[in-house]
């Protein structure tokens, strides 16, 4: 697997990305993903890696090399899910990003085993942040949605012990089950999160039809802006309010994919 350009919804999230793996054991209810990959979810739920060859990947990689542009890992499965705990490729993909001076966008909801690479995320200095998907405030409704991942209490106490040590943290608020749990988690993570990445929840079960989006869209940008949060409003939720005012940088996909800043 060559890294990419993401198209549509998920070029919102990062103009490079890189897929170390098929599937995903963490089992999430509401992932888009095998309907995507037109994949059964049992089949789904058992990984395998998408890298065929890691000598390939680096060719493909030196292509980039000093590039401004960030890859992210990855929409094709967790790279932190428990199979990479056996296998270790997320660990030799960011060793290959590394030694080509690439800039590393990484979404997990592995908690803290991506610690087991923090020696690298120092390496990377400021050309790396590390991110959680941030959904549910508890861990009786987390199981329920995501069985295989951790929990919410250790995604933050993660991103807090990131941040601790020096490097760049974000949280991805995408997808809302509920809104008043978002909101609780988005306060729970102001002194450790440098960035908000906020959507909704789309076409699940006719569960997104019932939920105020222009209220919690209000009500987000209010408190991430009282608070001086950096934030990012995902086009589906942006447009929930057609004549609500953003500032350029709030709505700009592009404008925090500059790691300067």
């Amino acid at each position: 697997m060559k890294i990419y350009e993401p198209i549509r919804k998920a070029r919102e999230y990062s103009p490079l990305a890189l897929n170390i793996f098929n599937g995903c054991d963490h089992g999430c209810s509401y992932c888009y993903v095998p309907n995507l990959m037109k994949r059964f979810r049992s089949e789904y739920n058992h990984c395998d890696l998408s890298i065929q060859s890691f000598d390939g990947l680096e060719a493909s990689v030196k292509k980039l090399s000093g590039s401004d542009f960030p890859v992210l890992l990855s929409f094709t499965g967790d790279p932190y899910c428990q199979f990479n705990d056996k296998v270790k490729a997320t660990r030799k993909v960011l060793e290959i990003l590394l030694k080509h001076d690439i800039k590393v966008s990484i979404l997990t909801k592995g908690g803290e085993r991506c610690f087991q690479d923090i020696d690298l995320f120092k390496k990377f200095g400021d050309r790396i942040r590390i991110g959680a998907t941030l959904t549910l405030d508890n861990q009786e409704d987390s199981k329920m949605w995501e069985p295989g991942a951790a929990s919410p209490s250790e995604r933050l106490l993660t991103l807090k012990a990131l941040h601790n040590e020096g490097i760049k943290t974000w949280a991805s608020f995408e997808p809302v089950l509920s809104t008043r749990q978002s909101l609780n988690l988005m306060y729970a993570g102001f002194d450790f999160i440098d960035l908000y990445k906020v959507g909704k929840l789309n076409n699940y079960k006719g569960l997104d039809k019932k939920i105020d989006w222009k209220s919690f869209l209000r009500e987000t940008v209010r408190i991430l802006r009282l608070n001086a949060m950096r934030f990012y409003i995902k086009e589906d939720l942006k447009i929930q309010d057609p004549d609500f005012v953003f500032y350029p940088d709030e709505i700009d996909p592009d404008y925090y994919n500059d790691f300067t800043k």
